[in-house]
């Protein structure tokens, strides 16, 4: 049995003071007053012990990314670069390539999971792609982009029983049909990467379609006439991922979803092979990019993923967008938690809850996982 204290503790909901958290086999034990408790804390510091930060949207780190190198040892390295940056959990997110690769990363999520399951880092898999727009795809290499067949839909569904799967999909490329199969079958779907308009992409939420991908970036924009997808994200109760990076989305932008979308909005890093390195340049999606006043561009000056970790998104909620702390931790706990259904075990520190606790520094923001 280990006990920590620290100035504040963030439950997932509010900032506690004068609170010690007992954690006993990997899981939280109590969280009680500290003149309750008889035993030996370890006091952390003046900043703030929270649930470890869940990154639901991560290419790579640490000099590797999944869809250059689709293997067990690529999750391992990311683990560990994620986890000295205070992210205990995160999906490892394949984007558009060709399908062979995405059954390869499906089989290769499996064997982690054979051997961990999903107490040790990865929570799962991410598919942004194949299935997304043309038009709005951004830095997916657009000869892979596919239609959704039944069958191609059906091998990814037959992965759903070994662990999470969440898939970035244009709606307008589905029937409704095929949406509420993908949804029937435990499939976590999110709008991104989509030039639906308003009505397709409201059709396809009340369908089921929970979240959607790096808001605002890759999507169809709002107009007078034609609110578009953001226009349909913004009017209903989905959920909403964001780089808070200060690059692809503006701080104003931030402080609209959090009065909008209060406890819908979450962070994500969409991080990339150089995050957490000195590397200035890499292959992405079959191109050459470079890490330029940090932003991972193409020579064309396309963005290519971000070069951001959790905590400094929490940092830049706090700094840039004038968030509290407690928004900006909920962000990156509480809510992805919420948003792949794992709410009952992971993203607060109450009782029973997995023990996957860290001590963030208000100073400098690192983090001490615990």
């Amino acid at each position: 049995m280990k006990a920590f204290a620290a100035k504040y503790i963030f439950d997932g909901k509010k900032l506690l003071e004068d609170q010690v958290v007992v954690i006993e086999n990997g899981f939280v034990k109590d969280v009680t007053d500290k003149s309750n408790f008889s035993g030996i804390v370890k006091y952390l510091g003046d900043g703030v012990i929270t649930p470890g930060l869940i990154d639901l949207q991560l290419n790579g780190c640490g000099g590797v990314l999944f869809n250059e190198q689709i293997s067990t040892d690529t999750l391992e390295i990311m683990r560990n670069t994620w986890l000295k940056f205070g992210t205990t959990g995160f999906l490892p997110t394949l984007i558009t390539s060709d399908f062979k690769d995405v059954i390869n990363a499906l089989n290769v999520t499996k064997k982690w999971f054979d051997k961990f399951g999903n107490s040790n880092g990865v929570l799962g898999i991410h598919l942004e792609g194949p299935f997304i727009s043309e038009i709005k795809s951004g830095i997916h290499p657009k000869n892979f982009i596919i239609k959704p067949t039944n069958k191609l839909l059906e091998q990814i569904v037959s992965y759903r029983k070994y662990f999470l799967i969440k898939m970035t999909i244009a709606v307008e490329k589905f029937s409704l049909e095929q949406i509420k199969y993908l949804i029937d079958n435990g499939i976590i779907l999110s709008i991104g990467h989509s030039n639906a308009d308003y009505k397709m992409a409201e059709t396809a939420i009340k369908a089921g379609v929970t979240t959607s991908t790096h808001m605002f970036n890759a999507m169809s924009g709002l107009t007078g006439r034609n609110p578009g997808v953001i226009g349909a994200i913004l009017n209903t109760d989905i959920y909403v991922g964001v780089i808070v990076d200060m690059l692809h989305v503006d701080a104003a932008n931030i402080r609209l979803l959090q009065k909008v979308k209060e406890g819908r909005a979450y962070l994500v890093t969409d991080a990339v092979t150089p995050t957490g390195t000195d590397i200035t340049e890499f292959d992405f999606a079959g191109k050459r990019l470079y890490v330029k006043n940090g932003k991972c561009v193409d020579q064309d000056g396309v963005l290519g993923g971000a070069c951001l970790t959790m905590n400094q998104g929490v940092q830049n909620c706090l700094e840039e967008c004038g968030l509290s702390l407690e928004e900006s931790l909920a962000m990156a706990t509480t809510i992805p938690a919420q948003v792949i259904g794992m709410s009952k075990f992971i993203g607060k520190i109450k009782k029973g809850y997995r023990a996957d606790l860290i001590y963030m520094d208000l100073d400098s923001f690192e983090c001490e996982v615990l």
